[in-house]
């Protein structure tokens, strides 16, 4: 009921036309987390202990909105907006607590979805769907990889479910910052995933390439393939990942194997998975990770996660419960070993 009431008194701020035939929804998390962080391994020396209290531990806090209209015809307007908070400080700038997440506007119908907007990166989601650890806390493994967390200025099409298969295709004109007129140094994405989930099978494929209009990088590759298979007791996950650009002499390699198993009102995870450098030697590295969920209820659930990295003498990765590490209210990598508890509330 609160709910309603609450998203009935934003609608009263719009145009009553706009909103006769929309079903909006208002959701969110609050995520609030203790860290600790140490260890020395590989190019990492030198770290002292450090404890924190953050916002956004086991997965980002958030408040979003979303809707759909029924345009007729089996034609739907949908829209999401969604915000992150930092729920334990404030930046000490003028936003404060609130940073453009996933949002977007578009349409659906028989011929599948059309969005555009600032969108969820297509490789970024398939680390987080088959990492155990779904991209946050001290155990999850995305954060060892370079990743392009959300895209700006972007579209994408999913199609409609072929007996359990689908294909994304996506585009964005700048994946690096403010966009610069005629987009002359604009970073451009382009991708495709193909994607399979049917009963307790799940795999996808993506390619992706991003360009960089006048500057010294030429291009960037991306090949991944994930897959997992729910047995009931547990559920185990695998994903191989190669990214690539000749000219930045970049060319790594990401692997990781994962389970997930319920256990009463537990939730098990282990994770273990590697980056290997092609182009320089020594410069490898190995995360594992173990962690349980505690639910206290369908909305409320407490967290704790161990995570350890270790890195050759040419590697210094470092342990972060964010995958988008320096980010607002994320986390910068500390250490190579790291321990967190925290408290998620979603709604």
């Amino acid at each position: 009921m609160q709910k309603k009431i609450i998203a009935l008194a934003i609608a009263g701020l719009a145009s009553t036309a706009v909103f006769a035939q929309s079903n909006v929804t208002i959701y969110g998390r609050m995520d609030l987390g203790g860290v600790y962080r140490d260890g020395n391994s590989g190019g990492v020396s030198g770290i002292d202990g450090k404890y924190e209290i953050a916002s956004g531990v086991g997965a980002g806090s958030r408040i979003g909105f979303k809707g759909v209209e029924d345009l007729g015809n089996g034609l739907k307007a949908v829209f999401q907006s969604e915000f992150g908070i930092g729920i334990d400080q404030t930046s000490g700038s003028s936003s404060a607590s609130w940073t453009n997440r996933n949002s977007y506007v578009g349409l659906t119908g028989g011929f599948g979805t059309v969005v555009a907007g600032r969108l969820d990166g297509v490789r970024y989601g398939i680390f987080n769907t088959y990492d155990p650890f779904a991209g946050g806390t001290i155990g999850n493994f995305t954060q060892m990889t370079i990743q392009v967390d959300r895209a700006d200025n972007a579209i994408a099409y999913i199609s409609p479910n072929f007996s359990g298969f689908g294909l994304v295709l996506a585009y964005s004109s700048n994946i690096a910052g403010p966009e610069s007129f005629a987009n002359n140094t604009d970073s451009v994405l382009h991708t495709i995933m193909g994607t399979y989930d049917n009963g307790p099978i799940s795999a996808r494929l993506d390619y992706e390439e991003v360009t960089f209009p006048g500057q010294n990088f030429s291009k960037t590759w991306v090949a991944t393939a994930a897959g997992s298979y729910d047995f009931g007791a547990v559920k185990v996950s695998a994903l191989i990942d190669q990214i690539k650009n000749k000219d930045a002499g970049l060319k790594q390699q990401a692997w990781l194997i994962g389970a997930k198993a319920p256990v009463g009102k537990f939730t098990v995870k282990a994770m273990i998975g590697g980056v290997k450098d092609k182009i320089f030697d020594d410069a490898d590295s190995i995360k594992w990770a173990l962690g349980a969920d505690y639910a206290l209820s369908k909305r409320t659930y407490l967290y704790a996660n161990y995570g350890q990295i270790k890195n050759d003498d040419g590697a210094a990765r470092q342990v972060t419960w964010a995958a988008n590490s320096g980010a607002l209210y994320g986390s910068a990598g500390y250490g190579t070993v790291g321990v967190d508890f925290g408290i998620a509330h979603s709604f």
